[in-house]
């Protein structure tokens, strides 16, 4: 039992590095360095290219961090599902609330801003309508930021739950 908690959190713990990591990692590095190129249309299809193949790769994260999260809710802190009233009324009772509906809202703003964006992106650049994509790119810019700050916040909750500071 103990040897599969370990194996959840390892595979928690690396999937959130990967998750955040990168999505920093875009934010810092592959974002501003798209400018660069003079084409707009090119610029485009080079990030959504790259949006494509780093959503595989973010799903499946999600994917773990979701099976992982509850498996470890579900075998470390069982009092959570079976009563909920005295694990709300605990300190980690309290952050692990937190940190679900912080999980709950970064993922409704995630794939929420992918479905409404992500195909419009690419149809505005292809028919030329650059002053409308430009809107949309500081809509979904904004999303995108709010994403990654939720996504720190969460690791900063997670910290809190593991009890590194009490």
């Amino acid at each position: 039992m103990y040897l599969l908690i370990i194996a959840a959190i390892i595979i928690h713990v690396l999937s959130a590095v990967f998750l955040v990591g990168s999505s920093i990692f875009v934010w810092i590095v592959v974002w501003p360095a798209s400018y660069i190129m003079s084409d707009e249309k090119l610029r485009t299809r080079f990030m959504s290219v790259m949006g494509k193949k780093f959503a595989f790769y973010t799903n499946l994260s999600v994917i773990l961090l979701t099976i992982t999260g509850i498996y470890l809710v579900y075998s470390v802190r069982p009092d959570y599902i079976t009563n909920f009233n005295y694990a709300i009324s605990q300190p980690w009772g309290q952050i692990l609330t937190i940190k679900i509906v912080t999980v709950a809202l970064m993922y409704v703003i995630m794939y929420g801003n992918n479905l409404w964006h992500g195909k419009l992106i690419p149809k505005l650049a292809e028919n030329g309508q650059f002053e409308k994509l430009k809107q949309v790119r500081k809509i979904t810019h904004i999303f995108s930021f709010i994403t990654v700050a939720l996504m720190v916040l969460i690791v900063i909750e997670a910290v809190f739950l593991a009890g590194v500071f009490w």
